[in-house]
């Protein structure tokens, strides 16, 4: 970022610019697991454009395994705490943070409700598909709403967000607290 040159955060902050040249402000995705964008960066992103904010992970299959080196494909990845590199290197490999820990992330970082993230995780990302809403002649039914006639997916969390259950399509997929 530069004041002369604002770059992606002047794109977010445009409306009125974009709208002058028949654009509308893009959504755009933050990978929220501490290593990937700064927590400045991520706030400032949000707050500039908060209804085009998308959570988007990049785990990869070691997600969960703990340290250690793991395989990505045919490359070696070592893995030590939060940060997933390729070995023998500093580059950045994905990531090994779950969504519920994105979020909560999201929400530390940008200090918004904890509706403002769940949404930057279901409706944002169901609007940059199109498929919040019933569409005519729709093959698949809506996603990241709760509405008749949507897909029944749904993710029951606990006020610091940790997941207690998920449903896909109307089917439990995960009992975290075995009550159901």
């Amino acid at each position: 970022f530069h004041h002369r040159k604002p770059g992606l955060v002047g794109l977010l902050s445009s409306k009125s610019k974009l709208a002058s040249m028949g654009h509308k402000r893009p959504y755009f995705s933050l990978i929220v697991d501490g290593i990937h964008v700064h927590e400045s960066a991520v706030s400032m992103a949000y707050n500039s454009h908060p209804n085009g904010c998308v959570l988007v992970t990049d785990a990869m299959s070691a997600m969960g395994l703990g340290d250690g080196v793991h395989a990505l494909g045919d490359m070696s990845v070592n893995i030590k705490g939060d940060r997933a590199t390729l070995t023998g290197t500093d580059t950045l490999a994905g990531s090994v943070v779950s969504m519920d820990t994105c979020v909560r992330r999201f929400r530390k970082f940008t200090n918004c409700t904890i509706g403002e993230a769940l949404l930057c995780a279901t409706l944002h990302p169901a609007n940059v598909l199109n498929r919040s809403v019933m569409q005519e002649r729709a093959t698949e039914a809506p996603i990241g709403v709760l509405e008749i006639g949507a897909r029944a997916d749904l993710v029951v969390v606990t006020d610091e967000l940790d997941v207690v259950a998920t449903w896909v399509n109307g089917k439990i997929a995960y009992d975290g607290r075995k009550l159901l």
